[in-house]
């Protein structure tokens, strides 16, 4: 696949999936004058994947298409064409998206922790050892360091939030369990995955051979986990202040519970039990 450097949308093979467009007339929704036609293209072979006209316009300005898992059958980058009339005036407007290799972990999540795990993969797009962007694991065929790793890390790190201090928690990421606060604590979450990906780039850097001996070029990468070590230090740094915010909120400090109308003894411990309740108001009751 060729080198591209153009930021996309990401999209997994085989997944029904919507593409979408937003019409603004100076910053104010509007509606095309007609039909907004969608084309999607294979930049390699320059085919159009489909052409139809755009059938769901959910609100005011705003298009969506269905992509099926036909569409997204085959892996390679795209180009995403939209062309309307807008005021007499004809207008196109184009995006580009990557579909990729099947990732099931990372298809299996709802949107919320999707974008989660695309604003920590946005984290390693930049790195210079790799043309291609992302960590430079490409040497061997069982290296995989995508979405659906980063989807697989996610459930660890979720499980990492419930068990690393007290109080003890139950979220997770299965159907019809305690679903995560994204809402509330999405970037504490964020921060954790970040982490625990560090943590998983630096056991892939451990096993770097360092080839010795004279007339053998190499690419000595050894270091790379003393390095990954020292940003794992700035992270989990920041990683431990937002955890303690996290916990003494599940802590209930915040709601008091108070035992009224007798306490745990009820209207006739004072009568019964001597020693530090032998002070209590005592109320008598002859028994029969």
């Amino acid at each position: 696949m060729a080198v591209d450097y153009r930021d996309r949308e990401y999209i997994s093979q085989y997944a029904i999936d919507t593409l979408g467009l937003s019409i603004r007339k100076a910053g104010v929704p509007a509606a095309a004058d007609g039909d907004v036609l969608i084309t999607l293209t294979n930049e390699t072979t320059l085919v159009d994947v489909f052409t139809d006209v755009v059938c769901d316009n959910i609100t005011l300005g705003d298009y969506e298409h269905l992509l099926s898992s036909e569409d997204t059958q085959t892996p390679g980058y795209y180009t995403v064409s939209f062309t309307y009339d807008l005021d007499a005036v004809p207008q196109v407007a184009e995006y580009y998206v990557q579909i990729g290799e099947r990732a099931p972990a990372y298809d299996s999540l709802e949107p919320d922790m999707k974008a989660i795990v695309e604003s920590v993969n946005i984290r390693f797009e930049d790195l210079f050892d790799s043309q291609d962007g992302g960590p430079n694991l490409e040497t061997y065929y069982q290296s995989h360091f995508n979405r659906n790793r980063l989807g697989q890390l996610l459930g660890i790190a979720i499980g990492r939030l419930n068990t690393m201090a007290q109080p003890y928690q139950t979220y997770t990421l299965e159907d019809g369990g305690l679903a995560f606060p994204t809402e509330q604590w999405g970037p504490l979450l964020e921060t954790v995955l970040y982490v625990e990906t560090l943590r998983h780039l630096i056991r892939s850097y451990v096993e770097q051979p360092d080839f010795r001996g004279p007339n053998i070029a190499r690419l000595d990468r050894r270091d790379y986990l003393q390095r990954w070590q020292s940003v794992l230090q700035d992270e989990e740094a920041m990683m431990k202040s937002q955890l303690e915010v996290f916990k003494i909120a599940h802590m209930g400090f915040g709601r008091p519970r108070v035992l009224v109308s007798g306490g745990v003894y009820g209207r006739y411990g004072p009568t019964r039990i001597a020693g530090s309740v032998a002070a209590r108001p005592r109320y008598w009751t002859r028994f029969y």
